[in-house]
C-alpha cells in the first residue's frame, strides 16, 4: 500500500518514486525501505535534513577522518571533506590560510592572500598539481568572480590584508572585519587580476591547526529519531509505525519543534560480544508501555536515546540494527549474534 508513515497520506496526495535508507547513504547505509513507504516529498525534505547533519553536527567530524564519501563511497578519492574554514599553521599561527579536512589530513585550497599596500602571495596544496598551472587557473577563475562568496572574519588579519580562495566553484573570502567587504570587493574586482601574472605558488610542509564550527541543533536529534523509525518500519511492517502512538514523534521528525524525544545519553548496550570498530549500531528497547531507541555511530560514540512513545499496547522484544559500512555490510542484530557465535 502506498501510504507515507510520516506524513500519513496516500497518492495523489503525494508520489512514491523515491527509497528512504534506514541509514543515510552519506553514512554508509545501505538497506532501504519499501517505496511506498516514504513519499518522494517526504524523502526530498530529509535529504535537506540528513545533509546538514553529516556536514554540521557532531558526525561530520569523524567522518571527515574516517569516511564514507558521498553516497557511502569508500575510495579515497571520493573520500568527505570538511567545510572549507580557516587554518593556522603550529609555528606560526597567524599565518592562516584557507583548507579542508579529508581523511584526517589539511589540504590548502587554491588562494592569495594580499596586502592591499603591495604584498601578494599565491598559495595551494602540492597535490593540486604543477604550481605554474595551479596559478594560471586561478586566473582564470578569478576574471569569473562576480563578487560572492563565502565570508569569513579574523582578527589576526590587518584592515589592509584579505584571502581569496576558490574550491568546487565557490569563493571564500577572510578579512579582518565584515565592515571592509565592500572595499576589498572593489579592490578584486578592479584592481587584483592584473597583479598576480607573474605569482608562483608558495607551499607550506609545517603540520596545521583547523578550526571548525559544528552546529549542535535540533537536526542531529531529527535525524537519529528518523534513523530508528525507519528501522521500525523495516522490521515490523507499514501498518505498525502508522499506529496513533507515534504520531508525537512522526510529527517533530517531520516538522521540529520542541524535542520532547531525543536525549544525548552515553548509554550503551552490553552484550559479551564485539562489535566491528567504527560501525553505527541501533537498538530498540520495551520497558513496560514504553518504546525507547538508542543509536551510537563510528563505534561506541554520540549515544543518543530516542523515546518512541509511552503508550505502546503490545510486546516487542530487544530488536537491534548494524551498520558495518567499512565492510559495505548491515545485519540486523539477530543475525550479527548468529554470525558471531557461530565463528
Amino acid at each position: 500500500m502506498k501510504y507515507c508513515i510520516y506524513l500519513k497520506k496516500k497518492v495523489p496526495e503525494v508520489s512514491f518514486s523515491s527509497e528512504e535508507h534506514i541509514f543515510p547513504a552519506g553514512i554508509g547505509g545501505i538497506q532501504k525501505l519499501p517505496m511506498e513507504y516514504v513519499s518522494h516529498e517526504c524523502n526530498n525534505a530529509f535529504s535537506a535534513m540528513e545533509l546538514s547533519f553529516m556536514r554540521n553536527s557532531l558526525i561530520a567530524l569523524p567522518r571527515q577522518f574516517y569516511g564514507p564519501g558521498k553516497r557511502g563511497n569508500l575510495n579515497p578519492k571520493n573520500a568527505t571533506k570538511s567545510k572549507v574554514s580557516l587554518i593556522d599553521g603550529e609555528s606560526n599561527p597567524n599565518e592562516i590560510k584557507f583548507g579542508y579536512i579529508s581523511l584526517g589530513k589539511p589540504y590548502l585550497i587554491s588562494q592569495i592572500k594580499v596586502n592591499i599596500k603591495g604584498n601578494y602571495h599565491f598559495l595551494s596544496d602540492t597535490s593540486l598539481g604543477d604550481e605554474v598551472k595551479q596559478v594560471s587557473g586561478f586566473l582564470k577563475k578569478l576574471g569569473k568572480y562576480n563578487g560572492k562568496h563565502t565570508l569569513y572574519q579574523d582578527e589576526r588579519l590587518t584592515q589592509d590584508e584579505f584571502i581569496l580562495g576558490v574550491h568546487d566553484g565557490k569563493w571564500y573570502l577572510a578579512l579582518n572585519h565584515k565592515q571592509h567587504e565592500p572595499q576589498i570587493k572593489n579592490f578584486i574586482m578592479n584592481s587584483l587580476e592584473n597583479t598576480l601574472e607573474n605569482q608562483t605558488a608558495r607551499k607550506g610542509t609545517e603540520q596545521v591547526k583547523v578550526f571548525q564550527t559544528i552546529e549542535f541543533d535540533e537536526t542531529f536529534y531529527r535525524v537519529c529519531a528518523k534513523i530508528i523509525f525507519n528501522y521500525l518500519a523495516f522490521v515490523k511492517g507499514q501498518d505498525f509505525v502508522l499506529k496513533e502512538c507515534f504520531n508525537p514523534i512522526r510529527h517533530w521528525i517531520v516538522n521540529g519543534g520542541e524535542n520532547n524525544f531525543v536525549t544525548l545519553s552515553g548509554q550503551k548496550i552490553n552484550m559479551p560480544i564485539s562489535y566491528p570498530e567504527k560501525a553505527h549500531k541501533l537498538f530498540i528497547i520495551q520497558d513496560r508501555n514504553s518504546l525507547r531507541g538508542l543509536i551510537s555511530f563510528y563505534g561506541d560514540h554520540f549515544e543518543t536515546l530516542i523515546n518512541l512513545c509511552d503508550d505502546f499496547d503490545g510486546v516487542l522484544g530487544l530488536d537491534g540494527f548494524i551498520c558495518d559500512w567499512q565492510n559495505r555490510q548491515e545485519l540486523r542484530l539477530i543475525d550479527y549474534i548468529s554470525n558471531y557465535t557461530s565463528h
